[in-house]
Parts: C-alpha cells; structure tokens; sequence
C-alpha cells in the first residue's frame, strides 16, 4: 500500500506496477513448483528415469507396503518411468500369493496413477508350487509379464521354492524400450545374463536380497547395457554400460535414480577412430563422445531429440562391440 501512495497515479505507472508485482508472483509459484524433470523439451529421444527402491530401516514391526509406498512417493517429483522393488519384501515362503492378489493390486493401482511401469517381486503361488517371481506391470495398471527366479537357493529350496519351469530369461517388450529381469542367487549364472543381451536387453533389472557389487558392474561392463540393482537390505546400485556407478541409494535417499539413454552405442576403437572425428565435428553437441582409453571402447549418445543412434550407425557404418566381437568370432569359426 505504501509504494501505490508514492506512485504517480497515472495509467503507465499503474501498468508498470501490475507487470512487476504479476512477474514476481510467478518467480515465486516457479520457485515453489520447479518444472518436473521430464518436461525437459531436449530430452534425448529414449531417455528413461529409472528408480531402484531399498527397504533400508523398514523393519519387520512397520506395515512394509505402505512404507515403501510412503518412500516411492516422496520421489515421486521425479516422474520415472519404471520403479524396481527388492526382492520378496512383503511375504516370503510361509505366506505365498497368488498373482493378482493384494500385494500386485496394491501396485498396479500405483502404476496406473503414475504413469508408470513398476517390476514387484513376491513369492507367488501357482497350483501346489510356489516361486520367486517378479510381476511385470505396465503404465495402465495391467499385468503384462512374469519372470519365476531360474536358480533359487538350497535354503529356498528346502522351504518349497522351486526353480522356473522354463530355463529360458524372457525379454519383456515396453515403450521404454526391451527388458530384463532377474532375480538375486541368477547373479552367479552368467549365461542367464548373457542370453538376456542375445535377446536385445537394453536394461536388465536385478532384485535381490543383497547388492551384488563387483559381479553387476562386471555384467553391465561385458554385456554393455543397464544393470539396476534393487537392494532389499544394502543400497541399491544402478550401473551404466561401462559397468560405472551412475546412481546409488544412501543415508539421504532410499532408492538410486537415474536417467538412463537409451540412444547410445558402445564400440570399440578399431574401425572406429575416423568416424568418431566425422561425428564430433558434424554434429557438436547432438552428441556425447566418451573414451575408455585402457579399454579401447568409445561410446557415442544421441543428446539432441532430433538425432538417433540408427541414423548414426546407418551414415557411419558404426558397429556395436557386441556385434564387433559375433563378427570376429564368425571369422575365427571360418579359419
């Protein structure tokens, strides 16, 4: 009210004033309410946010669920597109489920108000056997795929878990793009994990009890794609195709986030140090270059909305390091 008294009262001023008091409404309400993550309009055409949730000071006493629907809401803000929860966290052999029953119909109605995908991990019930499965769910609210754990403990075991009936991992197809799953104890099986990068994984998801550490970072680096870790007792981990910690949980947060690129190829020098030069100098910052100089590898991503890897590898010839290896091995075959 004073600073109206000591404006001249004429239409000018009025207007001025209006504009300056309107713009810092708005500098407050955006302060307030910054702009969601993936509203970002130069978002890499296949960005994907990933979260990996832990069950960390969740304790047997609380109702495990609700807690853990407590933690994904508090990250919420960040609009993922796929949530992974650790393995078995809200029953286990003494309790098994059948699919849907409450614990997926709890979650399925969280994907649908989410708009987003979420992977849940429970021992699910199926006729006179039990299993290690994780459910599959899509943005809609709807189940669309299932992975039973292929390798359970002896202790599982012993407490009537049986193996999958098919010893085969399956790809799940989503507009985020192709996925894997598997399950803890199937960490120390690497031919599980390599069928999965057969298949076309772009990003295996891994819930278990445990962290996994040094033998994640080694699947993701041999492999070259995502791994996310989904700790139920330990942070959970997120690895990128270099088998590099991009994201992790701990004291301040309960889950690991991350933005995951899908428009990115790793290959490996040979062949590759000219067209790395021509890509850089035609396109500027359409695109992330980075060396791995001891390992001879380069990954090249896509940073423009305009600009695929398809269309990279089609001007460039660029071969992957996974088709660069099947190559050599067709040539040793041959010799």
């Amino acid at each position: 009210m004073i600073i109206i008294k000591l404006i001249p009262k004429r239409p000018f001023f009025k207007m001025l004033l209006i504009l300056v008091v309107v713009s810092g409404a708005s500098m407050i309400v955006s302060m307030a309410h910054p702009k969601a993550e993936d509203e970002n309009p130069n978002r890499s055409p296949r960005e994907v946010i990933v979260l990996s949730a832990t069950m960390q000071k969740i304790t047997a006493k609380d109702n495990k669920i609700e807690k853990l629907i407590g933690r994904l809401d508090a990250a919420m803000s960040y609009h993922p597109d796929i949530i992974c929860l650790p393995e078995v966290f809200a029953n286990d052999l003494s309790s098994p489920e059948e699919v849907p029953g409450p614990i997926t119909n709890r979650f399925t109605s969280y994907a649908k108000e989410n708009n987003c995908y979420i992977i849940c991990t429970l021992i699910r019930k199926e006729g006179q056997k039990n299993f290690n499965t994780a459910v599959l769910i899509n943005r809609q609210g709807e189940i669309i795929g299932m992975y039973d754990k292929i390798h359970p403990t002896k202790g599982e075991c012993d407490q009537g878990c049986f193996p999958s009936l098919k010893k085969d991992p399956p790809i799940f197809e989503t507009d985020l793009g192709k996925i894997g799953i598997l399950i803890c104890f199937d960490i120390n099986w690497y031919e599980e994990w390599k069928k999965l990068k057969e298949k076309g994984a772009e990003i295996v998801f891994w819930p278990s009890v445990y962290v996994g550490g040094r033998m994640l970072s080694s699947y993701a680096r041999l492999l070259n794609y995502y791994v996310v870790g989904c700790s139920k007792t330990g942070p959970s981990i997120i690895y990128d195709t270099a088998g590099d910690m991009i994201a992790t949980s701990g004291k301040y947060e309960k889950w690991a986030l991350a933005r995951l690129n899908l428009e990115k190829i790793h290959c490996e020098i040979d062949f590759h140090v000219k067209k790395v030069k021509q890509i850089r100098k035609k396109y500027g910052r359409k695109v992330k270059v980075k060396y791995y100089h001891n390992e001879d590898w380069v990954t090249i991503e896509s940073k423009s909305p305009d600009l695929t890897i398809k269309k990279l590898v089609n001007e460039f010839a660029l071969v992957s390091r996974w088709d660069y290896i099947k190559r050599a091995e067709q040539y040793q075959s041959k010799f």
